[in-house]
């Protein structure tokens, strides 16, 4: 047994007869035995690698056969992603001045941009309710307020301040409940102490 590309012996190879289920693991120099009747298909797999089934049916009868056998490297064929840079305190700061309740309840729908605030935009565009534009407006301060804890919560994970997955962000944030008074005139120390005290019960309680 070999790779297919560097022609070097492959490790961890497993060898498998299908029909009964019996298998044995391939030597450093991935030389292997194993008892099978001709008609049995013989299954090697290795890690990284793609599985190949081998059968001698078709071959002369012979009471042994010796085989080389090759795998080819198993590769994924993965979706397009966007990678982004972490975002600085800076950065989010500029995000809090621009939460604002307030100014999203009353603000004007005239002049929206449609590839900026797409679901604003499609509001705009087929509501007749001038209620439902406020909503949407609400939502995506609410978004925002939302997405400025995240990254602070990224931060504060770096820098060893808490310890949650991101899949947990949304069940803190929600622990939390940070006004979005606070978390606009708070500083960024009165900030991370809040989130840690919260973080700290939040962590006996659910975690």
């Amino acid at each position: 047994m070999y790779d297919k590309d560097s022609k070097l012996p492959l490790p961890r190879l497993m060898v498998i007869n299908k029909r009964t289920g019996n298998g044995t693991f391939a030597d450093s120099e991935s030389k292997f035995a194993i008892a099978a009747l001709q008609t049995d298909t013989i299954i090697f797999s290795a890690v990284g690698f793609k599985m190949k089934k081998i059968c001698l049916s078709d071959s002369i009868e012979r009471n042994r056969f010796y085989i080389y056998v090759s795998l080819e490297k198993l590769y994924y064929k993965l979706k397009e992603v966007s990678v982004f840079a972490p975002r600085t305190l800076n950065e989010i700061d500029k995000d809090i001045a621009n939460l604002d309740s307030i100014r999203a309840y009353n603000r004007n729908f005239h002049d929206i941009n449609g590839l900026e605030s797409p679901i604003t935009y499609l509001y705009e565009r087929f509501s007749k309710f001038a209620r439902s534009k406020q909503k949407v407006a609400m939502w995506e301060n609410e978004d925002l307020k939302r997405s400025i804890l995240k990254d602070l919560f990224r931060i504060y994970i770096k820098h060893d301040i808490m310890d949650l997955s991101e899949d947990e962000f949304d069940a803190f944030i929600k622990y939390c409940n940070l006004s979005e008074g606070f978390i606009k005139n708070a500083s960024q120390f009165e900030l991370v102490m809040a989130i840690k005290g919260k973080y700290e019960t939040f962590k006996t309680r659910w975690k």
